[in-house]
């Protein structure tokens, strides 16, 4: 149950009224203001949301492998990403589809995790293509940038009718993997809200730019939720004041990541890698710990 600060039902609420006003943005404005938006909310809430994983890592420890220090644990973590940027330097092509896969098993497990305040005893299987139909939507909705973005990154060119048929290839499996989870009455239930939300991204995907669209998604649907799972697990509430707690323990390690990717924009501004190949590359070093992480909060079955 909610101990305090804001419900689920309010949050989910208020995450469609910011999207409808996102989308309406969208209509207004052109593609510049669009990005100009689109990377405030992501270097805002979007790494923000995964800037406190050594605090969680420090609060609820692994216990049959304890981390005592601080320093060991903030070491393997750089390290952890700097291996990953490596891996995009080395095999761009297996870094990117690591990238793929974990995001989209990591927004699944953040979304269908947690049901009606109690966990449902739900497959990992059906974490993956549950957002993988989401990011194929995505990709499928803006083909030729994604595809400029790829060959960017590893390049490879990739056709833009591959993005149609990943789309249905994953719609289809993630049909069959909720057809075969969930009782008659809970599977007309939720199907009806996936393929309602599934609706709601269509629209926002082909009316908003690409790196809007993502920013729209990826900050609004899973940073801001994810926030508010990490707030009731650190504090016990999600409320302003848990919400400053948060931004003060983590913004050394928040600042940090920015400062890198400075850092990194003013080595490479000059060469011919471009700012959508780095921005994503970048956001996937610091996402497959982040990944790990959540993943050891979520199975440890820590309650509301």
């Amino acid at each position: 149950m909610e101990k305090s600060g804001w419900k689920t039902a309010e949050l989910i609420n208020a995450m469609m009224v910011t999207t409808f006003f996102f989308l309406w943005l969208a209509i207004f404005f052109g593609e510049s203001v669009e990005e100009t938006l689109a990377f405030t909310l992501i270097f805002s809430f979007g790494i923000l949301h995964g800037a406190n994983d050594l605090e969680i890592l420090r609060r609820k420890g692994l216990p049959d492998r304890p981390l005592k220090s601080g320093r060991k644990m903030l070491l393997a973590y750089v390290g952890f990403v700097t291996v990953t940027g490596l891996l995009f330097y080395l095999i761009p092509i297996l870094a990117l589809l690591m990238f793929i896969a974990f995001s989209a098993y990591h927004f699944g497990e953040q979304h269908w995790i947690k049901r009606q305040g109690r966990y449902l005893p739900l497959p990992p299987l059906l974490f993956l293509p549950a957002r993988l139909v989401v990011l194929f939507l995505l990709f499928y909705s803006h083909a030729a940038e994604v595809s400029e973005v790829i060959l960017g990154i590893t390049g490879v060119s990739v056709p833009t009718l591959w993005f149609g048929r990943l789309l249905l290839v994953s719609l289809g499996l993630f049909v069959v993997i909720l057809g075969t989870n969930f009782y008659r009455s809970q599977l007309v239930r939720y199907a009806l809200r996936e393929f309602l939300l599934l609706g709601l991204f269509f629209l926002v995907f082909n009316t908003a730019s690409l790196l809007w669209a993502f920013a729209i998604y990826f900050v609004v649907w899973h940073s801001i939720p994810s926030l508010a799972d990490q707030l009731r697990l650190l504090y016990g509430t999600v409320s302003l004041q848990s919400g400053l707690q948060y931004v003060k323990s983590s913004a050394v390690y928040w600042v940090g990541a920015l400062v890198t990717l400075a850092v990194a924009f003013l080595v490479l501004k000059d060469s011919d890698f471009g700012y959508l190949p780095l921005f994503f590359s970048f956001l996937a070093a610091i996402t497959f710990p982040h990944v790990l992480v959540i993943t050891r909060l979520y199975g440890q079955g820590e309650d509301e």
